[in-house]
């Protein structure tokens, strides 16, 4: 579609990248508060840009806010999107988000070479699936940009393979080479009557402890089909199953595992997900009826959303059935990310996707017993213990709760404990509750979040979302701060009795090059900032606000800002950073979040090594006679 911008102009950075001497693609921020070193109306740029509307919501202040997905030449570019605000009187006030410019000077064409069909094939061959055994493929033509914003036509595939450990591929195919640019496993884990419960929450009743549930009569047969939620049985089967059907209105099926009926439980529960999403903020939590898939396999213990549906397993030793309202809830809440910011199941998004999940699970719970403990999948697991702890992360034993402690590869459902502890400490500030965090969380997912979101452009989104509902802004600030991410400046916005002096909230970047870590300050202070300390992890300190630190041998080290008001009040923030000792090598370091191809050479420990094939994440060192990398010898 193309924006209605009758009247209105927008001063916007504009880089070369809009003139003839542009050579690739490249961001403009339209962000208030972006440089301004050329001017354009936004009329103009509409005209050189296309988009097409994904998603709209009204505030209550008589704001709209809509998500744009960039277009090029009728093809969507993955990941990017703009969000327009626009008030009951004009129809576009002003613009969020990056427009992608100049992907003309990458593409001389969008023809894929390789067809739909052949994409699956090499998504399967990579993943060493037969594809007799690929169900639910999807393909889609889009425009995928690398690390360094090059443009290129590639196929979005995935498609699910059922099994004892359930999988779903997705990848971004090259469409002109077949070369796979990107891929992981995106596999996202973890009114009748009758009984509800297990060994350890007790026996319940749904007409009598709880509401009763929606289904579907016919004949004096009741099935559990209701307007906006089926409940499939699969009868221990990995593929097919059928909607649950009993005689009307009592349904005792079935025991198993200390659970008195699994079936139950999840049909109820997953209505009073639909019922949150649709009390709370009007809409649907998928764009299709909810299927939930029980008694799935034999002594499965885990629950999963594939792409378009939930599946529970029965739990064997650890866990009871797995079809809490906890549980369920986390599933459902995969499928409203995956349509809304699609946040890729890997690195920070993969952890901010999950904490989505955790964090949908304490609001429903919430919605439905106005209480939350905090913790998650604990009425199903067999004895004292729960599956997370949001309030402390770390208590399971490999959470984190502070973005400090994130490493790359780290698995999302352990990265998460960073969003999910914010997320705890926000619910928990003065004046607001689980419901009131979960509004900026929901809005943010639905319009800030792009799938490669990281921590902290996350955290900024969550304050965007803030300010469009007129929410504290300093609150979330602060909660994200405490868990090391930078969520922006204090400002004051939407606060009310603000404190005459606030404590400083410290914040800075690092950045890497060799063994020199460079830091640069981003505190902010009411008042302002008298000090500044900084530690290195090596014993060195530094007073200046920026500064430059060299480290005498390679490793992993915690940089520490303190700051100082002028009143005294201090606040630190720490960053993880790894030095690395390249020796005389001159290939490029290698990197466990960088694709590489065939051909392609790498440095790591003072050597140099070439890809065999394709390869994500295998470090060089560790590879093995027959890994993909071949040993080249000592960097000269």
């Amino acid at each position: 579609m193309k924006l209605n911008t009758t009247g209105l102009f927008l001063a916007l950075s504009v880089t070369s990248a809009l003139t003839s001497q542009a050579i690739a693609a490249n961001r403009v921020n339209l962000d208030e508060g972006a440089e301004r070193s050329q001017l354009i109306s936004i009329s103009e740029l509409v005209e050189q840009h296309q988009f097409e509307t994904t998603a709209s919501v009204k505030l209550n202040n008589d704001i709209s806010k809509t998500k744009l997905q960039q277009m090029y030449k009728g093809i969507p570019v993955y990941g990017e999107s703009l969000v327009s605000t626009a008030s009951a009187l004009r129809s576009a006030e002003s613009f969020s988000g990056d427009l992608i410019t100049g992907i003309e000077q990458d593409l001389s064409d969008v023809m894929p070479s390789i067809s739909e069909n052949e994409s699956v094939s090499i998504l399967a061959q990579h993943w060493n699936h037969d594809l007799i055994k690929v169900s639910q493929p999807e393909r889609n033509l889009v425009i995928w940009l690398d690390e360094k914003d090059t443009a290129h036509l590639a196929w979005q595939v995935s498609y699910v393979v059922y099994a004892k450990d359930p999988s779903r591929p997705y990848a971004f195919i090259d469409a002109k080479s077949g070369a796979i640019l990107d891929t992981w496993d995106a596999i996202a884990f973890a009114q009748g009557t009758g009984p509800g419960g297990n060994a350890k929450t007790g026996r319940y009743h749904f007409g009598t402890d709880y509401p009763a549930f929606d289904v579907k009569e016919v004949n004096g047969i009741c099935s559990l089909d209701s307007a906006n939620v089926e409940t499939l049985d699969m009868k221990h089967q990995q593929a097919g199953g059928s909607i649950h059907s009993f005689n009307c209105y009592e349904n005792t099926s079935r025991e198993v595992n200390g659970a008195y009926s699994p079936l139950n439980d999840a049909h109820a529960f997953g209505q009073v997900v639909f019922k949150m999403y649709k009390d709370w903020y009007q809409t649907a939590p998928l764009t299709q009826k909810l299927r939930l898939r029980v008694h799935y396999g034999n002594s499965y213990e885990n629950a999963f959303w594939d792409g378009r549906q939930m599946t529970f397993g029965d739990g064997a030793t650890r866990f009871y059935p797995l079809v809490s309202l906890d549980v369920v809830a986390h599933e459902v809440s995969h499928g409203f990310t995956q349509q809304n910011s699609n946040l890729e199941y890997k690195n920070q998004s993969g952890g901010m996707n999950e904490a989505f999940s955790d964090i949908s699970a304490a609001a429903a719970v919430y919605y439905h017993t106005g209480s939350f403990n905090w913790k998650i999948g604990d009425q199903i697991f067999k004895g004292s213990g729960s599956m997370r702890y949001m309030d402390t992360p770390s208590r399971d034993g490999k959470s984190i709760d502070h973005a400090k402690d994130y490493r790359q590869g780290l698995n999302v459902h352990y990265s998460s404990g960073v969003y999910n502890r914010s997320f705890y400490l926000l619910a928990n500030t003065q004046g607001w509750d689980i419901r009131k965090a979960f509004d900026v969380f929901v809005l943010a997912n639905q319009m800030y979040w792009t799938p490669r979101s990281t921590y902290d452009q996350g955290a900024v989104g969550v304050v965007k979302a803030a300010v469009d509902l007129g929410y504290c802004v300093d609150d979330i600030v602060y909660a994200f701060n405490k868990v090391g991410v930078n969520a922006g400046a204090l400002t004051g916005q939407g606060c009310k009795d603000i404190p005459t002096d606030r404590p400083p909230l410290a914040a800075f970047d690092a950045s890497v090059s060799g063994k020199q870590v460079t830091v640069t300050d981003r505190s902010s202070d009411d008042k302002g900032i008298v000090g500044h300390q900084w530690t290195f992890g090596d014993g060195a300190i530094s007073t200046q606000p920026n500064t430059a630190h060299t480290y005498n041998a390679a490793g992993s080290y915690t940089v520490t800002l303190t700051v100082t008001d002028t009143s005294g009040q201090t606040n630190s923030s720490s960053q993880s950073i790894t030095i690395v000792d390249n020796g005389n090598c001159t290939a490029p370091l290698w990197d466990a979040g960088t694709i590489y191809l065939k051909g392609d050479k790498v440095s790591q420990a003072g050597k140099n090594y070439e890809a065999k094939w394709w390869t994500q994440g295998e470090d060089p060192t560790q590879t093995g006679t027959w890994g993909v990398w071949r040993d080249l010898g000592a960097c000269q």
